[in-house]
């Protein structure tokens, strides 16, 4: 690595054989032997390009080893682009090298010397520090080092500063420098200069700022006023050295080309004007004609909302489409990142292309750009956004594909992958039909568009439809005289034109009969595996037992079921037991021991069954029983013992209600008194949080808590009175079992009352019910399908409050719930939380307590949907891809979960058994 070697070249010359040298996937850290331990200070950065990262490198680590400081630098050229990338977080962006100093003296020499070694090399600006002086690479904040570590009541670590009045400061890398109230600005000559949002802005001498569109590392996009004419216009910022490359360039280089492109469009009135180019500060500005008009995902999202978009509307914006298209080809152009959100609809109809940054000629040699979802199979061969390679610009092929699936997203309002496919995994031809005519039921304006969709995304370019076909097509439907007739099929594979080349259309063969969507072998192949992969990914040498999800998410305790490893170990165990438990049994007892080492590390034991430590007890404690450890069940039953039965929150996902209901699950697997009792009081507890104003059982989560949901007062599983009132009904037939009439009582009036509240606020519709997203809102117009706050999740406990009294009123309602989640199945993502997972329990669970076949059907629709959703990961059919991970919420743990039980039976996960009436 030529990073690590430069740095430690410095350390061997510097005398500094004797510091340690940490390097990391990330960050290599390196620290003199007498290290001082700060909790938080001033801090410095050192910013770089790709290709000055070793000159600045080796210049700023011989200051920092001559005068003993502790420091980190990314650990290669690849890291450093990423830091400086167009999408890097605005408030982290450009950060190199961080320096630790010992104290404030310390500080100052060290930016002083830091700044004269790195002048006049290049790097971009970081926005959440202060920059040294003009031109400056070293810049500054105040901020945590060794850190402190705080857990909230969402069990998220934070970084937080306690200042010597005892106040404590969230530690936050925000775009624009904050300082601590307690905190004295290190130079005392100067006046502190702290973040300040001016009133007004004028760019170029002549654009005053209105507002920002959008925000992002390499700059916003600005709605403006040009104060010369007073019309409105749209300015574009490319910040200095934020994308750079090592071929020297960066994203003012593209915004140049840019101009350029829109320069030569001008004549085709297909693009927004160019007004002026101009620098300012280092930074470029083009500033361009505003094109009056709402985005085409805006556009079609709307009238999918309103479900108004009709037929000839669709295809008069298709035949717009494809006219924009040609326009553009004919002129010698490629506009490689064709999609709704490039192209504006004016209030006249017409379409107008509003983003040139990647358009090019086809041949021209650059660096792979594109947009994942809509981007051509050739396109993404060519590697990612993060390449550094120029490759050849795709062909007018690789547009065709992304109109076929800009096509797709407006007559559906569906992810755009379901028409391209997912990157890692090749189709074959007829797929994508397939899949069509599986879709088009729910989606009826699929139906006339799917033969011709089908023919544009195709993976063989010379294969694609072109333009001419695609035009002749859409006359054929627009029903103009004379126009061929279209068959309108989704399955259809052919017509019109038997290939690519042909712009006359020709009928094609009959489409035949779609696979059926559940396929047990498939659905076989994803339990297998997804489980082999849960083995071969566990890093138990990490801080986390699997990795991360590549999307961002916040830092939660690394034992939680949700997030963590005991959401995982619960699947394993689960997998483990169906099939004898050879094959899964060592990783099942690596998982648990892992685990079981860090039952008592964390800062404080929060009690939710989801992101606190009662779903770990359970996890560990099922595991433990399966592998007939009885020290680690011991201490799974200690770690319950020692969770708070009283909370901020009454909620199952953080709070009482899920630490009541491992409580009641180890107790009846146990017998051990003190569980029960530990549920009782939770319960207690429970119903003392209720608010019954309006006559409703509503379960707030109090204000004071120090937790994004403080205030949230929901129906939901998640949060709200679903949740709450499925652990009251166990509580009861628990209390109730015990021989404890009084409490049994109270839980129950609870729990009926939870139920009667669902059934007074359900909004039912043409058999569908919805509730509002927050309790006393307006019924959600999209409503969410998912577990944690829409109606699979109330569905949930409504069967049950059905099964324990009999009253087909919530069994109707539940009914109604799984209706409402399985009207858009192909909308939702795979998760268990928030996806279709979710969905499949409840239908698993009205399958179960109503012995409807339908039901069991409809769950395996879904394990079908879940199926086409699959990645493919080192030869491996998967159920959820890298942005996913393994954890249960949303990643693979929990998808598994669902198809082991739809697979082997049993009952639904993280539940105890319901009462049954008689």
């Amino acid at each position: 690595m030529l990073l690590l070697d430069v740095a430690r070249a410095v350390l061997d010359r510097g005398g500094g054989q004797r510091w340690a040298f940490q390097p990391g996937d990330a960050w290599c850290f390196v620290r003199p032997p007498a290290t001082v331990r700060r909790a938080h200070g001033w801090k410095l950065h050192v910013s770089a390009t790709p290709l000055a990262a070793p000159v600045v490198l080796a210049r700023s680590a011989e200051v920092l080893v001559r005068h003993g400081a502790s420091f980190k630098f990314a650990t290669d050229l690849a890291r450093v682009a990423r830091l400086g990338s167009i999408w890097s977080d605005r408030g982290s962006g450009g950060k190199f090298i961080t320096v630790y100093p010992r104290d404030d003296d310390h500080f100052r020499m060290l930016a002083s010397e830091l700044d004269a070694a790195t002048a006049g090399l290049p790097g971009p600006r970081i926005l959440s520090d202060v920059q040294l002086g003009p031109g400056s690479l070293v810049y500054f904040r105040y901020g945590e080092f060794s850190g402190e570590r705080f857990l909230t009541d969402d069990g998220v670590f934070e970084h937080r500063m306690t200042g010597p009045d005892g106040s404590v400061v969230k530690d936050e890398r925000k775009p624009g420098f904050v300082l601590p109230p307690w905190a004295v600005y290190p130079f005392p000559e100067e006046p502190a200069r702290t973040a300040a949002v001016p009133a007004s802005v004028l760019l170029g001498g002549r654009f005053r700022v209105l507002r920002a569109i959008r925000h992002a590392n390499k700059g916003g996009v600005y709605r403006a006023v040009d104060e010369r004419t007073g019309s409105e216009v749209v300015v574009k910022h490319a910040r200095a050295h934020v994308g750079a490359r090592l071929d020297g360039t960066d994203v003012r280089d593209r915004l140049r080309n840019e101009a350029r492109v829109l320069e030569r469009l001008a004549p085709l009135a297909v693009s927004p004007a160019v007004l002026d180019l101009f620098d300012e500060q280092g930074d470029l500005f083009l500033a361009e004609e505003l094109v009056p008009g709402t985005p085409l995902n805006l556009w079609q999202a709307e009238r999918a909302r309103q479900a108004n978009l009709t037929r000839p509307e669709a295809v008069a914006m298709a035949r717009g489409l494809v006219v924009l298209l040609r326009t553009l080809h004919q002129a010698g152009f490629v506009v490689c990142d064709f999609k709704p959100h490039n192209v504006v609809v004016t209030p006249g109809g017409e379409v107008r292309l509003i983003d040139t940054e990647y358009v090019a000629e086809p041949g021209q040699e650059r660096i792979p750009a594109y947009t994942v979802g809509y981007a051509a199979p050739e396109a993404r061969a060519a590697g990612g956004p993060d390449a550094s390679r120029p490759v050849p610009v795709p062909g007018p092929a690789a547009d065709r594909f992304s109109l076929g699936v800009t096509l797709f997203c407006l007559v559906t309002d569906l992810d755009p992958r379901w028409a391209a496919g997912r990157p890692d995994v090749v189709r074959p031809r007829e797929d994508p039909a397939r899949l069509f005519s599986l879709i088009a039921p729910s989606h009826p304006l699929l139906e006339p568009f799917g033969e011709l969709i089908t023919g544009l995304v195709r993976g063989d370019p010379e294969d694609r439809w072109t333009l001419g076909q695609a035009e002749e097509y859409l006359l054929g439907l627009s029903g103009a005289p004379g126009a061929p007739k279209t068959s309108g099929t989704p399955g259809a594979s052919g017509a019109p034109g038997t290939s690519g080349t042909s712009g006359k259309a020709k009928a094609g063969p009959a489409p035949t009969a779609a696979a059926p969507l559940y396929r047990a072998a498939a659905v076989e192949r994803l339990l297998a595996d997804g489980l082999l992969h849960l083995r071969r990914s566990m890093t138990p040498y990490r801080d986390t037992l699997w990795p991360r999800p590549e999307r961002r998410v916040p830092q939660t305790d690394p034992c939680n079921t949700w997030n963590g490893a005991g959401g995982v170990l619960a699947t394993l165990t689960r997998a483990a037991r169906a099939d004898g438990g050879d094959s899964l049994h060592d990783t099942v007892a690596a998982a648990a021991a892992w685990i079981d080492e860090r039952l008592f590390t964390v800062p404080r034991l929060l009690p939710g069954l989801c992101f606190g430590r009662s779903g770990t007890a359970w996890a560990l404690y099922d595991a433990a029983r399966f592998l007939g450890d009885t020290k680690t069940a011991d201490r799974a039953v200690e770690l319950a013992g020692r969770l708070p039965v009283r909370w901020h929150s009454p909620d199952f996902t953080h709070g009482l209600a899920g630490a009541g209901t491992a409580h009641l699950h180890l107790w009846h697997l146990t017998g051990d008194e003190a569980l029960l009792d530990a549920a009782l009081a939770c319960g207690d507890a429970v119903l003392a949080a209720a608010d019954r104003g309006d006559g409703q059982w509503i379960w707030p989560t109090s204000r004071a808590t120090d937790s994004e949901l403080a205030g949230t007062r929901s129906y939901g599983f998640a949060h709200g009175t679903a949740g709450v009132g499925t652990f009251l009904l166990s509580a009861a037939h628990a209390a109730q079992t015990r021989g404890l009439p009084e409490p049994a009582s109270r839980f129950r009036e609870a729990a009926l009352g939870a139920g009667a509240t669902l059934v007074e606020t359900a909004h039912a519709e043409r058999g569908c019910a919805t509730w509002p997203a927050r309790a006393g809102g307006e019924p959600q117009l999209r409503p969410a399908t998912q577990w944690c706050n829409g109606p699979a999740g109330i569905g949930t406990f409504l069967i049950r409050l059905w099964a324990a009294t009999g009253e087909e009123r919530f069994a109707e309602l539940a009914e109604q719930a799984a209706a409402t989640a399985m009207s858009d199945p192909w909308r939702a993502g795979p998760g268990a939380c928030c996806g279709n997972a979710g969905t499949g329990h409840l239908l698993l669970d009205l399958a179960e307590f109503r012995g409807a076949r339908r039901h069991r059907a409809r769950a395996e629709e879904i394990a079908g949907i879940i199926d086409a959703q699959h990645s493919v990961q080192d030869g491996l059919r998967l159920t959820a891809d890298r942005a996913g991970g393994c954890e249960y919420a949303n990643g693979a743990a929990g998808i598994l979960d669902f198809l082991l039980r739809l697979r082997y039976g049993g009952p639904r996960p993280w539940t105890v058994p319901t009462p049954l009436r008689g």
